[in-house]
């Protein structure tokens, strides 16, 4: 077996070397000297390890060899079915730092199984595109010592309010630290997060527009964070569009909450003429309920949710809906987190949100009956 030290100066060998070792040896300089010249340049991807070993005229394991020597000296990046990177290097003589985490709440799959695959999805993208990688766990590994390496970067996907507390304790023991979703602390942590507010603000402006003066809102779990700007941003619209009715019901991002709080608001006396939803899928236990309770939507009553989840175009009546761009999410924590690591501190980011519209929501009947029969 042939190694390769750290600094690549020199290769430990078996003494009984063979003539392909002395041409693995050759190649594998050759590279080096290549990269390191700038003729191959940061997150770049190499030919193929075929059709590198024909331009150098040796076998394709001498060729292997050589790449996985430089695999180690992290001047390459393997990434499985996509091929062969140049690390990405520090611009500003700080070395980069090889440990980067991204760190999950562990009820977050659990319960929104809509919501994180895309941000994954994204965020592996970007750093296939840029010849990084990154491991993945969640928060209960700070408590397991050892796990995160010393000066780790690591981009904290936060969930409920309590969240921000891990990523706070993470800064002051020492760790390199950034925040997926909205960060409300005292401490300077840059950020990537959608603008969930002004997407509800945006909602209700629509609705306003479209005639409706009664319009109810549909809210999510009380520690979610996501949750909490939604409901900021109904309560700044209702204000500022001076909704006559504006009731506030729901506690969950699911359709059977949604359905429970669509009852309680439609069986009100002065019933809202549309609903707001915190999610797209309290969105369709909204028009369950309006079924059940003898109204059509959107003739009888309109409904937006929040999220845009693939479902929502396939339901009848599609579902108007604000979309949050979570792959793009993925792709600013990937490219932010990268930052961090080269010793850069990221800008904070926010993604607009854009309403689709679809069926669901419909200009406000005039004469409409305040309460259900």
């Amino acid at each position: 077996m042939i190694r390769c030290n750290p600094d690549g100066n020199e290769i430990l060998r078996l003494k009984s070397e063979s003539k392909s070792e002395l041409k693995y040896l050759s190649v594998t300089r050759t590279l080096r000297n290549e990269i390191k010249a700038g003729v191959f340049t940061a997150a770049e991807k190499l030919p193929g390890e075929h059709e590198l070993a024909s331009r150098f005229d040796v076998s394709y394991l001498t060729m292997r060899k050589a790449i996985s020597c430089l695999v180690e000296e992290e001047l390459l990046v393997r990434i499985r079915g996509k091929g062969t990177f140049v690390a990405t290097q520090p611009t500003t003589g700080v070395q980069i730092n090889s440990h980067m985490v991204l760190l999950l709440p562990a009820v977050l799959l659990r319960q929104d199984p809509h919501y994180f695959p895309e941000v994954l999805d994204g965020f592996q993208e970007e750093m296939d595109a840029r010849g990084r990688r990154a491991t993945v766990y969640n928060y209960d590994v700070i408590t397991n010592s050892g796990v995160l390496a010393p000066g780790s970067s690591i981009a904290c996907l936060l969930f409920e309010t309590p969240d921000a507390v891990v990523v706070e304790k993470l800064r002051d023991s020492g760790f390199r630290v950034m925040a997926i979703n909205h960060y409300g602390g005292r401490r300077s942590i840059p950020s990537v997060r959608v603008d969930d507010a002004a997407g509800i603000e945006a909602s209700v402006e629509y609705l306003v527009q479209l005639g409706h003066e009664r319009i109810g809102y549909i809210d999510g779990p009380a520690e979610n964070i996501d949750a909490g700007l939604r409901l900021k941003g109904f309560r700044n619209a209702a204000r500022r569009y001076q909704i006559k009715v504006a009731p506030i019901a729901g506690d969950a991002f699911n359709a059977a909450a949604g359905y429970d709080a669509a009852i309680t608001l439609l069986s009100s006396h002065n019933r809202p003429t549309a609903l707001v939803c915190a999610s797209d899928l309290s969105a369709l236990g909204a028009i369950k309920a309006a079924r059940d309770l003898g109204l059509s939507v959107p003739r009888g009553l309109s409904v937006v949710g929040f999220g845009d989840f693939p479902i929502a175009g396939f339901i009848s009546p599609g579902l108007t809906t604000v979309k949050q761009d979570r792959r793009a999410l993925g792709k600013a924590a990937a490219y932010g987190l990268i930052q961090l690591a080269e010793g850069n501190i990221p800008t904070d980011c926010v993604l607009e949100t854009q309403i689709i519209i679809r069926e669901s929501a419909a200009p406000a009947l005039t004469g409409i009956a305040p309460a259900i029969g």
